[in-house]
């Protein structure tokens, strides 16, 4: 299609040049032509024809003058197109518009140029998106992965311990029966951390694959948020951290009960696990017309800036050894922080002056 514009292109020009030469040749040709004839006549009729045919000689080398001054306006559009087609055929960008003539074909030249920066501008646009989705698909396969290796990780430590326990109750056979009880106990430890991390992992998907399907609704958090906090109260003095609610009643807010439920459950948890302090503090700090602000803290030792910026990460554990102890499976914070950008919010950490973690994060209202 290129080598055709262009050789059209260049037949046009030929032809003006063409048209040019046979009204030059035309004129001389006339003028020698009548030139003889005048030589043969000198009467007053004569010199009348003579000034007719000066008139006619003006008029025509004016005419050539305004056609030659057409054609080289032509043929530098003709030119600059030339360019511009060479640029398109390349696949290049076209930076500055060409100096075309205010005319017809300078309009269509124009136009064409225009549509050209149009099309490129909707390629890149196309080609963006393409590599934004790829990027994106190679991510999730990534994520995938990891999480796969990390699953597979995390099982085999409960797994090995509950095999190494039922071995050593089937073989030994003078083991008493305090022991036996013992190691039952540790069987059924590891079995309740093998519910958890299947339960957590089961929720990390739901989030990840199924969030059209999760269902939403008008949700008192408050009366969620009371319900954790009376499960608190009922354990034991060592693991019990006072609850300092702050929030209105009701408090209506547009989610998933169970994804709202975990976040506020996985906060207190790990709190109570990990921070070393007695009160837990959550407030309303802000609120407007769409959006709740809400504050989580305790008033424990917090977490080294160092690792800070992770603990949303899946499996990170600042501590492995004492993490694994206590039953953490290490997903807990990454399913509040799905949650929560589920809910269309958004979450940040930081450590406390005066000590302790404080999460602060939105909630969509009702």
């Amino acid at each position: 299609m290129a080598m055709d514009s262009k050789s059209k292109v260049f037949s046009y020009r030929g032809g003006m040049y063409l048209l040019l030469a046979i009204l030059i040749t035309a004129l001389i040709g006339g003028f020698i032509t009548y030139h003889f004839s005048l030589l043969s006549h000198n009467s007053r009729i004569n010199n009348i024809d003579e000034g007719i045919f000066v008139g006619i000689i003006c008029v025509a080398g004016v005419s050539i003058v305004i056609a030659l001054m057409l054609a080289m306006r032509m043929s530098r559009n003709i030119h600059n197109l030339e360019r511009i087609l060479g640029d398109m055929e390349s696949g290049a960008d076209i930076e500055s518009m060409p100096n075309f003539a205010n005319d017809e074909l300078g309009d269509i030249a124009r136009h064409i140029v225009d549509l050209y920066g149009r099309l490129r501008e909707a390629s890149n646009d196309v080609q963006r998106e393409h590599d934004n989705a790829m990027h994106e698909h190679k991510e999730k396969l990534r994520i995938k992965r990891q999480l796969t290796n990390n699953i597979n990780h995390e099982l085999k430590t409960p797994v090995a311990a509950i095999q190494g326990y039922l071995e050593t109750m089937t073989t030994a056979k003078d083991m008493t029966d305090e022991e036996r009880n013992a190691f039952i106990a540790k069987c059924y430890a590891h079995c309740q951390r093998l519910t958890q991390l299947l339960n957590d992992v089961s929720t990390i998907t739901r989030l990840e694959d199924g969030s059209s399907r999760i269902e939403c609704e008008s949700v008192d958090l408050r009366a969620i948020i009371d319900e954790i906090a009376s499960d608190v109260a009922l354990l034991p003095d060592d693991k019990r951290m006072r609850m300092n609610i702050t929030l209105p009643s009701p408090m209506p807010v547009n989610g998933n009960s169970t994804l709202l439920m975990s976040i506020f459950k996985n906060l207190t948890d790990n709190a109570i696990a990990y921070s070393g302090g007695r009160d837990i503090y959550i407030k309303c700090v802000e609120e407007d017309d769409k959006m709740y602000t809400l504050a989580f803290y305790d008033n424990g030792i917090g977490v080294d800036n160092d690792h800070i910026n992770h603990i949303f990460e899946r499996f990170y554990r600042i501590d492995k050894g004492r993490s694994r102890k206590l039953g953490g499976t290490g997903l807990g914070l990454s399913i509040v922080k799905n949650a929560i950008l589920f809910h269309g919010g958004d979450i940040s950490v930081t450590n406390r002056k005066v000590g302790g973690l404080e999460f602060t994060f939105t909630l969509p209202k009702a």
